[in-house]
């Protein structure tokens, strides 16, 4: 048929269009005004969890890298950089919301897409970290921009995305289009200079086995596919035993992490009004899935071109996340599990280390062990000018991408300087307290919390972060005790890494 288009005709039609703007996007990026005062962590989580943002500011960015013949962009932190602050805001304020794009039924339609992209994108950075992928900020963003394809065509494809085309089927999308929708997805990320880790992440399964970030990315949306049909079925359990495979993990552990991020995901984008995929998980209380679902976007006025800088916000996003946190309900210590993990851990030191088996220990150690709902470790730049978060004992939220500076006299350069453990209480948090800056308390939102350097032949790599937010058990002298042996056994571990 005539009127048929290629690939290449549709690469030439979409080339100079864009992915719209969320409303709740827009209502976190106000919150967060001006960006000169914003921690680069804060305005990448916002940027992350919006497809269309994300793109917008990679093209943008990427474009001018390519001209300039510098690095390729791979994260927001970088696009964000590369813009500068002006272009940055110039960049989002131009862009229109998804509302005044779409139909009622495109619109929903684009939101299970992004809701899946989402969750895959969360999956994939939770196998990256466990693997000690060195940025696997890196490997989200990838993930999160799979689908530009289908979201581009749902758009600007005149229906042709209709209910005929199973946007799960190769095979059929090929014989009704012509090429494949990752195809598609893959030539518009090489039309608009994106970062070759998204270009390869398209690539056909078959070719992706060989490289470890790009083999997660693929294996995520399958992986977000398989769960949106039900988490209990054959294809499910032979892709759980991929990823406890690829990991070096049991497939009970493989699952745990799974169900993690699949309920990590649903509660930092449950503002899409979409059911997630977490919400049929087959161990879920009914309260726990009806929580996952529920639709808190406040109303804007999305018919004013410069809602972003008119339109005042009702609720702080960050309130919103710290709610998510379940509170931790069981012991404060669980003895026989801190056994097991020790135990374990000595185990590990005493033959071939194998790092990411040894964070899965320290991982379970914080959060199982000792009920340390969040606890990270944030290792320092080589410019000694930043601690960059990289590895998340607990909750994701808020501490993904998490930069904190090195300030001459502020606490991060205090235990730098002279090594040592920190618990933040009610006899010194008057003291500590302002040591750490605005920014990250407003994001801990708590006084209580333990800190601890770690060394490696008395050169500090970085600190770990631990506290029991919302938890029923405030911190006590034997956590302190334990959470040092556990950063002693961390400080050990890379150690023996670096040999």
């Amino acid at each position: 048929m005539d009127d048929v288009k290629s690939l290449s005709d549709w690469v030439e039609q979409l080339d100079t269009l864009s992915l719209p703007l969320l409303e709740n996007s827009c209502q976190k990026l106000q919150e967060i005004e001006p960006y000169e005062d914003v921690p680069m962590a804060r305005l990448s989580n916002i940027v992350l969890t919006d497809p269309g943002l994300t793109l917008t500011l990679l093209r943008h960015a990427s474009q001018l890298s390519h001209k300039h013949l510098q690095s390729e962009i791979l994260t927001i932190d970088a696009a964000a950089m590369m813009l500068g602050v002006n272009d940055t805001a110039k960049t989002i304020k131009d862009m229109v919301f998804l509302e005044n794009t779409v139909t009622d039924e495109s619109k929903e339609a684009y939101l299970q897409i992004i809701n899946r992209s989402y969750h895959a994108a969360y999956q994939a950075y939770g196998m990256a970290r466990a693997r000690v992928d060195t940025a696997p900020e890196e490997v989200f963003t990838a993930a999160i921009l799979r689908d530009i394809g289908p979201l581009m065509l749902l758009l600007y494809g005149d229906g042709i995305l209709n209910s005929e085309i199973d946007l799960n089927d190769e095979a059929q999308q090929k014989e009704v289009l012509g090429f494949t929708l990752r195809r598609l997805s893959q030539r518009l990320a090489k039309q608009w200079s994106l970062s070759s880790l998204i270009v390869d992440s398209l690539s056909p399964t078959e070719d992706l086995k060989d490289n470890p970030r790009l083999y997660e990315i693929d294996l995520a949306h399958r992986l977000a596919k398989t769960a949106e049909s039900g988490w209990q079925s054959p294809k499910m359990e032979k892709l759980v035993e991929e990823v406890a495979h690829h990991l070096h993990i049991n497939p009970s552990n493989a699952m745990a992490e799974i169900r993690d991020n699949a309920i990590n995901s649903a509660k930092e984008t449950i503002d899409y009004g979409v059911v997630p995929a977490a919400a049929s998980l087959p161990d879920l209380q009914p309260e726990e899935a009806e929580s996952l679902c529920l639709d808190i976007r406040p109303t804007i006025d999305t018919q004013k071109p410069d809602a972003i800088a008119t339109n005042k916000i009702i609720d702080s996003p960050y309130e919103q996340d710290d709610e998510a946190i379940m509170p931790n309900t069981g012991p404060a210590l669980d003895m026989a599990i801190i056994n097991d993990v020790m135990a374990s851990l000595e185990s590990q030191l005493e033959g071939k280390l194998d790092l990411g088996q040894f964070m899965a220990l320290l991982k379970q150690g914080f959060c199982q062990g000792m009920g340390m709902n969040r606890s990270f470790f944030a290792m320092v730049t080589p410019d000694r000018k930043n601690l960059i978060s990289r590895f998340i004992f607990g909750t994701d939220i808020g501490f993904r991408n998490l930069r904190l500076s090195i300030k001459e006299g502020n606490l991060f350069q205090r235990l730098l300087e002279k090594p040592q453990p920190l618990w933040s209480r009610d006899d010194n948090h008057n003291k500590v307290i302002p040591l750490i800056g605005k920014e990250f308390h407003k994001l801990i939102d708590t006084n209580d919390f333990f800190i601890n350097t770690i060394t490696i032949k008395n050169k500090p790599l970085g600190i770990v972060y631990a506290d029991r937010y919302e938890s029923s058990h405030p911190l006590d002298e034997e956590s302190y005790k334990i959470f040092q042996r556990l950063c002693a056994y961390l400080a050990k571990g890379f150690g023996q890494v670096g040999k």
